[in-house]
This record gives C-alpha cells, structure tokens and sequence, in this order.
C-alpha cells in the first residue's frame, strides 16, 4: 500500500520517462499522475497509467503510438514509484518500465528471460563503473481489443550487487538510474532480443508522504540525459586441439566470440581493455554416437532411463537382457576378470565404471577420426543445432530437476553436477561456476592457455598408458602449447593465407573463416555517410576440456562373457560445455591509466559446439596391436637375454615358494604330531 501510515486515498506522483533511443537523439519526459488507493501500483493498469500521462504538457495520446510493422520495442516510460530515504516506507518503492510493442508481438511474461541493464556503481566523478541485468516482472498489458499486446508494463527485480540494493546506491535527493538497454523476449523464443534505452533518470523531489516533510505536496520531477552505449552483434566460433594434458580422449576448446566496434570509441577513450559479460555455464553429461543402426533401435527406448545403480555383492552389476547390447570402454579381460574403464549395460562380471542412463544418443552414417578442417557430419559429428534442439526439446526424465533458465524448461538430467575444476574462479573480477558466472575480462591479465600432452612431460608409462605401447617408445602425440589473450582486435595482416592457414593462426574453426572475413571486410568498408569505421574484436572468454573417445558396442551372447561380441569403431561419447544466454555486459577502454567504461546493447545466444569424433578411432582390423604386442617381446627378450636365466631361476623360486611353504608347514605339522606322541608315551 502506498500510503503506509494511511487508511484512505493517496495521490502519488510518479515520475515516468520516455525514449526512443539513437546513437544521435535525445529524449523528452513524459509525467504521469496516478491516483491509488490500498492497491499496490504492480497491479494498476498499464493503459489507464498511460492515459492519466500527459507529454510536453499535452494528455498522452494512444494515436501516438500505432501499430506498425516496421518499428522496434521502445521503452516509453522509466517510474521511479514512492521512494522514501526512510527505510520504513519503501515498502512500495520500486520501478517499472512501460514498453511500446508496434508490431503486436505476444511478448513472453517470464522474468527469467526479460531483464533490463542499469548501472550499479560509479567513480568519484559520479561516471558509471559497472552494469549488471535484472529481471523484469511482469504486471500488466494491453490484453484485448484494439490495442492488443500494444503495451506491456514490467516492475525491475532488485538484487543485491556488492552486497546493496537501488534504495542503497543511490542518493536521496538526486536518484539517479542509468539504464542502457532492456531485453525482451517473444513468446516461445529460447532467446531474448535486447534494445537500447540509452538513458539517464534522475529523480529529484519526493511524492507527498515520503519525503522529510509528511505533510509536504509532492515535489517528484525526473530529468533525462543520453547515455552512451555501444550496439554490439555478437557470432561465435570455437577451435579444439588435437591433445590436451589430460590424456587420451582430451582436447582443450577454445570459444570466442567477435563483433565489430565503432572505430571511434578506441579512438576517443584508447585501447580495449577489458569486456565483461555473464553466462550459464555447464557440461553435458556423456553424449552417444553411433554408426551401428541394429544397437541404435534397440537402445533408443532406454534414454533417460535408470538401469540401476546397486552393484551385487561382489560388486558387479546386472544388465539389462531385454536390450541386447551394451557400451563399453577399454572393456577386456584381466585375469580371470572382466574390466573396463567406462561402461553402459555391461552386465555381470565387469569391473567397472557405470553409467546407470544415457541421456543423449544420436545415430550417424559413419564415424571417421577428428578431422578439424573437415566438415562435421562428413566424420560423424553431430552439428551444434542439432544438440542444441536435443538439449532444447528432451523431455524423458527430470530426476536431478530443471535449469533456472528458459522458462525452466530444460532437464538438468542433461548436464554434470559440475563443470571442470580449471574453469572455476572467484575474485574481484567475477566467478565462474556451474550455472550462472559473470567476468570482467583483462586484455593483459586473463590469458587462456591450451596445453597440450606433449608440453606437460609425460613418462614413458603415461605415454603407453594413454596412446599405446607404439607412443611409449615415440613420445606420444606432438603438439605445443598455445597462450593467447582473450582480446584481439583483427588487422588486414591476421587475414592472409589460406582458411585453413586463418584458423590455425587465430584459433578458430575453419568452417567459421569466411564469416569472419565478412564481418572484417564489413567493418573496414565505410559506405556513406550513415556508416563508419569498425575494428572487429576476437574475445575468447573460455578454455574448457572436451572429452571424446571411442566406445566399444558388445552384442551380449546368453550371458557367457567370453563368448559376446565386440564391436569396435561404430560408436564414441563425448562431454563439451556450453554457455547459455551468454552476454555482453560493457566494454572498458584504458586511454594513458583513464578508464571508461560503456554499457553493450547486445542480445543474448546459446553456445552449443559440433560435437566431433575422437581423434583416435579404432580399427575394427586389429592385426597392428597383435603386431605391435609381438614386436614389444621379442625386444624384450632381446634387451632381456643377458639376465633372462636368473629371471626365469626368479621366477621358478616364485611358483616354487608356495610348494615349498605348504611343504614346510606339513613337515612342521608331522614334527608336532610326532613330539606330542613321544610326550604321551613317555607320560604312560
């Protein structure tokens, strides 16, 4: 209730602003006075607000604002409602932001993809430091009629930022609110689409019963000031090395992004130096390729689905019959005991570790070795829209719940409880987690490092144990390490050379090198006096682990382990991570130790990567490992000849050991026996 201490009619004066932003104009303030009683203003109606507005002085005039098809989401109107620097009468401060939707669009009411973007601290000169996004509440639209879906009205979702609210940071007799763009999404959209705002609020004055004098009529203005912001259109692209330090079935994955910038912000307010923006960060849960139709049908019914996660007692695990098959890696026999590393359905008599349900599974025509200059579905990849709709339209199972995003209508069955160890931060420029992470990126300071497995020195077992006896003897993979800033601004030089020769150079993928010619040439072409010069910015924000490797297919026989069949190149699992809703927050420029930083109008995107085959595939002819196996004894033998006979005479002294004990202990028992029968008789 606005009148806190009151039983009866309140006016309030609230402050509304308008503007329809430009890089170039300014915008006038509309004034609304809205009379209220004991109902909260959430619930007032957006279009009897708008009408009890009057612009320059004039009454609003709905004929203003038409429908029209040509014309982008505005932001008509910014409130400021009943601030008090009491804090025992906010209970109904807040602000709402009235929106101007000329094309008739059914917007989404969801506040988890509606946000705005205002500033939340400032230097000493009162210049922002640092944006962030709030949510947009939905209250109220032109539900019916002639003005159907025409406006909509949003109250802002306060957060603490740094530990403090709006009615924290900003000064009671001038509250000011810089709001750079609102994000708004169409309904059944997975992505919002920001627009510009571009404006500074100030409010000055307080509503009657709210400022220091209760009895006092309200003084409530608001003026206006343009806020600079830069409108950024951002593309992505990824690069994946061949090894990573990890081991077998790793490589780093490098995700940029680029966009071009008006060549007059660097040249104004000097180099960029740092970008800030936020995500949803998580990792995909083991996702199934295979080239293998009769497995492919025969396991489809079980996505999603729980096989059991009890092992007997001696730690086995049963398997399904009914589906005939099951996944495993490096499964084989030890002694007289099935392992493997890793393991679907496996069935009793396997060691190993379970996955007790796919989530992802995809069938293809062919699985080929990674090949990064290859098209994605030529080597059995699956393409990033395809996963994408996967991860966008599963809908078998939500043990471990829902994401906080997209209306929360994605499992997050999908995904791991955690992304990777490397990829966690926590300090003053941000964190990064599993879900929502933010971060200040310094051109100088944030380095992304893919290293690889021959730059971390590997052994000659780590070398056998990861790539085969061969690589224990050659070193294993040859790659070197790569440390790139995750700021580059793009020169004609960058730009030289084959696609494939562009790719390897800037760490992109080479399927990704026309479009980012494009967005260069583009950028450098000035075409009128509407246009002018960009830079284009290659800002690589991640460097993840991506795990592909091979799975073998066995075809379960009646149950003998040693008689199932195993199926080797028709099938692998991979684990990616990916960055939903992810957004440019600002933009900070460095001119000789003076920063400044400008708010980013720019819409959100998913990052879903292709997913590729492992860069090792096996071979279903598997002569060259047997090969290899005799090679490796016969120089064995060799290298062993010398001390051969005193490892054999080891050996030997080894199995004889046991004979030898069992030997001693029936000698030791008789000598008892015979003693204890001497004491007897001697005892007669």
């Amino acid at each position: 209730m606005c009148a806190g201490k009151r039983n009866k009619w309140l006016l309030c004066i609230v402050a509304f602003a308008m503007v329809v932003c430009t890089l170039l104009t300014m915008v006038q303030p509309i004034v609304a006075y809205a009379a209220e009683n004991e109902i909260s203003f959430d619930s007032t109606n957006v279009l009897d607000d708008l009408k009890s507005s009057t612009v320059n002085g004039q009454p609003f005039d709905i004929k203003d604002y038409p429908f029209d098809e040509n014309k982008d989401i505005q932001v008509i109107n910014f409130v400021e409602y009943c601030y008090s620097y009491k804090a025992n009468l906010r209970d109904n401060y807040g602000l709402y932001v009235y929106i101007y939707n000329p094309k008739g669009m059914n917007l989404s009411t969801s506040d988890k993809l509606n946000k705005i973007q205002m500033a939340v601290a400032y230097d000493a000169e009162g210049n922002p430091t640092d944006y962030a996004k709030f949510s947009l509440e939905f209250c109220s639209k032109t539900d019916s009629g002639d003005y159907k879906n025409l406006f909509y009205k949003f109250k802002v979702i306060d957060h603490k930022v740094n530990g403090t609210y709006f009615a924290d940071r900003v000064n009671s007799n001038a509250r000011r609110y810089d709001v750079s763009g609102v994000e708004i999404a169409k309904y059944g959209s997975s992505n919002a689409t920001e627009y510009g705002v571009c404006g500074t609020y100030i409010f000055t004055g307080f509503a009657e019963g709210y400022g220091p004098d209760a009895n006092a009529k309200s003084t409530l203005s608001c003026d206006i000031e343009y806020l600079e912001t830069i409108e950024l259109s951002v593309k992505h692209t990824f690069y994946r090395s061949q090894t990573s330090s990890l081991g077998a079935g790793h490589q780093n994955q490098l995700d940029t992004v680029y966009f071009s910038v008006p060549k007059r912000f660097i040249d104004t307010y000097g180099k960029l130096q740092r970008i800030k923006a936020e995500w949803y960060e998580y990792k995909t849960k083991e996702i199934l390729v295979t080239s293998n139709t009769d497995f492919y049908n025969a396991a489809k019914d079980y996505i999603g689905v729980e096989l059991g996660d009890t092992p007997n007692e001696f730690g086995m695990y049963e398997y399904v019959e009914d589906i005939g098959y099951s996944l495993g890696i490096g499964a084989g026999k030890a002694g007289d005991m099935y392992v493997a590393q890793w393991g679907w359905n496996l069935g009793t008599g396997y060691l190993h570790v379970p996955t007790n349900a796919l989530y992802y599974m995809f069938l293809v025509d062919n699985i080929e070795e990674y090949d990064p200059y290859a098209e994605t579905v030529t080597i059995g990849g699956i393409q990033s829209n395809d996963l994408y709709e996967w991860i966008k339209n599963y809908s078998k199972s939500y043990t471990s719940g829902r994401l906080p995003i997209k209306d929360g209508k994605i499992s997050a069955d999908l995904f791991e409880s955690d992304i990777d160890s490397s990829r966690k931060m926590n300090n003053e420029n941000g964190i990064i987690k599993n879900g929502y992470s933010y971060y200040d990126f310094d051109a100088d300071v944030d380095l992304q490092t893919l290293s690889s497995w021959s730059d971390s020195d590997p052994s000659f077992w780590d070398n056998w144990l990861n790539f085969g006896l061969g690589a224990a003897f050659t070193g294993g993979p040859n790659e070197a390490s790569k440390t790139v800033p995750p700021i580059q601004i793009l020169n004609a030089s960058d730009l030289t050379g084959s696609n494939t020769e562009i790719a390897e150079r800037l760490l992109v993928n080479v399927a990704d090198v026309d479009s980012i010619k494009a967005e260069y040439n583009n950028a450098v072409t000035v075409n009128g006096v509407n246009d002018e010069e960009m830079v284009v910015v290659l800002f690589r924000f991640a460097t993840s682990d991506y795990y592909s490797e091979a799975v073998d297919i066995i075809e379960l026989n009646g149950g003998f382990l040693w008689s199932d069949k195993h199926t080797e190149g028709q099938a692998y699992i991979a684990q990616e991570s990916v960055f939903l809703d992810f957004d440019i927050i600002q933009l900070t420029f460095n001119k000789d130790g003076v920063y400044t930083v400008i708010p980013v109008v720019s819409s959100p995107i998913d990052i879903v990567n292709d997913i590729t085959p492992p860069v090792n595939m096996p071979d279903e002819t598997s002569w060259w490992k047997i090969a290899l196996a005799l090679a490796f004894l016969i120089l064995l033998i060799v290298l062993l000849a010398p001390v051969l006979p005193y490892i054999i005479q080891g050996i030997g002294w080894l199995i004889m050991l046991p004979v030898k004990a069992v030997k001693a202990i029936k000698k030791s028992t008789k000598n008892k026996k015979e003693l204890s029968d001497d004491f007897d008789y001697k005892e007669e």
